[in-house]
């Protein structure tokens, strides 16, 4: 992706992020997940991942109380933004890992707890101008979310959990999808009834059903019986995986 491409995708994600640009669905379900990982999580002395951290909501929530908050993020101006909210608050244990996070070198049973938020899960593939390339064979098996998570899930500690935001796939998901695109200034170009998005502006979200979401997990060495789906309104999950 070339200079100009990344800074229309950065543009995208950090109007995705601005409450004023969320529908009701997806921001119902942002707020939900947010609700039960305070509950559970908050002040706790965790280390803590955040794959696709953004501009430091998370860090923001739990970097107070947990040992260490590490968020990784590819895009240089995002991880400005989180860099400098967190020195604002003090967080000294909050730390920006920039790059591409299929790159990273993670040490093994390291973290209590690894977050993907926000549907950023639904965001991984290999880059491809070709839409063909995302048939039902890919989506169910993707290599770049299986190489992603398998890395993550090898560095959580034994007992460690994994929490993942998905996209359902139905036709409400969808149109809450074109809805978001739409007001975020983005313009759509897979056709509809896809089971992913894209848009001209670079951005990809692929929606889940259990079955292409328990497939892609079985290609990280997770078992089914270790995978819990938590139903946080019509068109979302939070995932809970437990290693």
């Amino acid at each position: 992706m070339n200079d100009v491409g990344k800074k229309a995708e950065a543009m995208a994600v950090l109007q995705s992020l601005e409450s004023a640009y969320i529908t009701p669905a997806i921001r119902q379900a942002r707020e939900k997940q947010d609700e039960i990982l305070i509950q559970r999580f908050q002040g706790k002395p965790f280390a803590i991942a955040d794959i696709g951290c953004g501009t430091g909501h998370h860090g923001l929530i739990f970097g107070s109380g947990c040992s260490s908050y590490h968020g990784f993020e590819i895009s240089t101006e995002i991880a400005e933004i989180a860099r400098l909210r967190w020195q604002q608050q003090g967080l000294d244990n909050c730390r920006i890992f920039l790059g591409d996070v299929t790159q990273t070198k993670l040490q093994d049973n390291f973290y209590d707890l690894v977050l993907c938020m926000y549907f950023t899960p639904g965001n991984f593939r290999d880059f491809s101008e070709d839409l063909s390339i995302y048939d039902d064979q890919y989506l169910d098996n993707n290599p770049v979310f299986i190489k992603i998570f398998s890395d993550f899930y090898q560095a959580l500690k034994p007992a460690g959990l994994m929490f993942l935001t998905i996209y359902k796939d139905l036709p409400v998901t969808e149109a809450a999808q074109y809805d978001f695109y739409k007001k975020t200034g983005q313009h759509v170009v897979t056709p509809p009834g896809s089971r992913f998005v894209v848009t001209a502006e670079n951005f990809w979200s692929v929606r889940w059903t259990r079955a292409s979401l328990l497939s892609n997990l079985q290609g990280c060495g997770i078992a089914e019986k270790d995978v819990l789906f938590h139903d946080l309104n019509e068109i979302a999950w939070l995932i809970e995986i437990k290693k």
